[in-house]
């Protein structure tokens, strides 16, 4: 990490004294790979270079020529996520000197590899980010602010060809019609927000005609997206949208593209306008954020011809960035699918996996589709916190022996307040059935069994040998570190509920054995799980000799207490 910012910052350096001298710094000769024509049969096919968990942004020759084989034809100038990693640029107000040299290495860059360039911002900027004070984009002031910024970017970078733009999360943020704000109380969103679209795309146009101003209706409902789109003007706008109308972008079709009938609706609808669709996908699972990474190539096969089958989407974009230091087998499919779109999903397994060897490539591709069942078994429905259920990276199979909790959130957005609750089972509950957890325990189980027939599998191709073993190994570690932590999450949602149950029978001779000895299963194949762990073969001995006592100990509630914390959406920064 340390290296790839005194990279970055030796790149920037060079950029802005060359700026200063009147002629931009000039890299190595590009190789001679052509920009791919059509890719996947899609006008745009549009990428990250780096991504927010490896900001990998030398943007060298041979990084872009390593994206532009994917198919990318054109690249946004920078990460753009919330989080800033490596200082990129969020919102036009960052666009200091340093930025801007760096933008104009990157668009020479990306010029001189035949790609075209997306600049990427968060408008209108929060006033306060916490708590949050929107900019009101009924303030004349702000309107003026940005019509001046997005003009001053539009002269200062003319070869940037387009420009996608969040109205909600990247540090910005909309008014509430609820108040606190004098000039948007009162006013729904649909009557706000189209004016600002047209006005920030007015302003493109009037600086660079047929260029184009992308949307993203992030945290928006779907009837207030319905609506927006019924009232911006078509020329020269174009929608971008994920697979989901209520989740994020994940690698597979959970109620997604058409199959989620608001996407559908969007599509339709924007078909109808004359505005173009940008279908987002993930390539990998957030890589390396999460335990996932990025060996399941039949869900990304499946996510490119969902896209391609809603017509009026004419291009792709990548949510998370492209890192080709950590590409891999995904990676693979998507090239091998957007040169041969129409090629069968085992025409493009086989191609994928011969170079693992014959005798290697079918144990491989049972693998990866063990692997894409396990992603898609995993309860993605219960929160929209993932990571605590068994995800995040510092999971090893442990757990404790207090009650299992689910962390839940929920943000003060129309999405969150309307649609999101129809796709996540806990938003802002307090409290939920047993029922649930269960069914959280149960298909984290389900996950990992299938997760673990992949180690199997990758086992199998590991003693056959072939001339990548090295990748195998590593593939198979991944898996059966994700398997590991999400039967351990299993194990302690499930044992809290049974040493619950068991306390309910304690007192009955015929119904305690039969509750006890599945709690006793439970806390043996915990034992296996854990690898022999000394601290939990003792729990398991403990309970054997005293189930009582061992119940007054482990996964005890404490249902004489109430957790209290503050109320902090009582902060309201003032509005004059």
């Amino acid at each position: 990490m340390k290296t790839r910012h005194c990279l970055t910052h030796q790149l920037i350096s060079a950029a802005f004294l060359s700026l200063a001298a009147g002629c931009l710094p000039v890299s190595a000769q590009a190789g001679d790979a052509p920009v791919m024509k059509n890719p996947g049969g899609f006008q745009l096919f549009v990428g990250i270079v780096g991504n927010p968990s490896v900001p990998d942004i030398s943007w060298s020759d041979e990084q872009l020529e390593q994206i532009k084989a994917l198919g990318v034809n054109m690249v946004q100038l920078s990460i753009a996520w919330g989080g800033k990693p490596a200082n990129e640029v969020l919102n036009l107000e960052d666009l200091d000197q340093e930025q801007r040299a760096k933008f104009a290495f990157r668009i020479q860059q990306a010029k001189k590899h035949g790609l075209k360039t997306m600049a990427h911002f968060g408008i209108p900027r929060m006033i306060n980010y916490s708590p949050v004070q929107p900019a009101c984009v009924l303030d004349p002031a702000v309107q003026q602010k940005y019509c001046d910024l997005l003009t001053d970017f539009m002269k200062s970078f003319p070869e940037v060809d387009d420009v996608l733009v969040y109205t909600f999360d990247q540090r910005a943020w909309l008014c509430s019609e609820f108040g606190p704000c004098p000039r948007c109380t009162g006013v729904p969103l649909d009557e706000r927000v189209p004016d600002f679209l047209n006005m920030l795309n007015e302003t493109m146009q009037k600086c660079r005609p047929n260029t184009r101003l992308w949307w993203k209706p992030w945290e928006l409902s779907r009837g207030q997206v319905v609506t927006i789109l019924g009232k911006v003007k078509p020329a020269g706008f174009g929608l971008a949208l994920n697979p989901s109308t209520s989740n994020e972008v994940y690698p597979f079709n959970d109620r997604s593209f058409k199959s989620d009938l608001g996407v559908k609706r969007f599509v339709q609808l924007a078909k109808e306008h004359g505005i173009p669709v940008l279908g987002e996908f993930d390539h990998t699972f957030y890589k390396p954020l999460y335990l996932i990474e990025d060996f399941f190539p039949r869900l990304i096969y499946e996510q490119m011809n969902c896209w391609k089958e809603m017509p009026g989407v004419v291009g792709v974009k990548e949510y998370y960035g492209f890192a080709p230091s950590v590409f891999s087998v995904n990676a693979a499919m998507l090239r091998a699918w957007m040169k041969s779109p129409s090629a069968s999903l085992d025409e493009l397994l086989n191609e994928i996996a011969a170079p693992y060897g014959a005798a290697t490539a079918p144990l491989l591709k049972q693998a990866w589709e063990y692997t894409a069942q396990s992603v898609e078994a995993y309860p993605w429905d219960t929160t929209y916190l993932i990571g605590p259920i068994g995800l995040d990276r510092h999971w090893d199979g442990s757990h404790d022996w207090d009650p299992v909790h689910i962390i839940s959130t929920s943000w003060d957005t129309p999405i969150w307040k309307a649609n999101r609750r129809g796709n996540f089972m806990l938003t802002d509950e307090p409290k939920a059935h047993p029922w649930l957890f269960e069914d959280c325990g149960l298909r984290l189980e389900d996950a990992a069994a299938l997760g673990f027939k992949a180690v199997g599998f990758y086992d199998q191709a590991l003693a056959a040998g072939g001339p990548k073993v090295d990748d195998i190994r590593t593939q198979r570690e991944v898996a059966w570190k994700t398997s590991r932590s999400l039967r351990a999450k299993s194990l302690h949602f499930l044992m809290t509920l049974a040493a619950q149950n068991a306390r309910t029978v304690q007192n009955d001779e015929r119904q305690f054995p039969i509750v006890a000895k599945r709690l006793e299963v439970l806390l043996k194949k915990d034992v296996e799980n854990q690898g022999g762990n000394a601290a939990v073969a003792q729990k398991l001995a403990e309970f054997q000799s005293d189930p009582g006592a061992w119940l007054g100990k482990n996964f005890n509630p404490r249902d004489y207490e109430t957790r209290t914390t503050i109320d902090w959406s009582k902060w309201i920064p003032r509005q004059d």
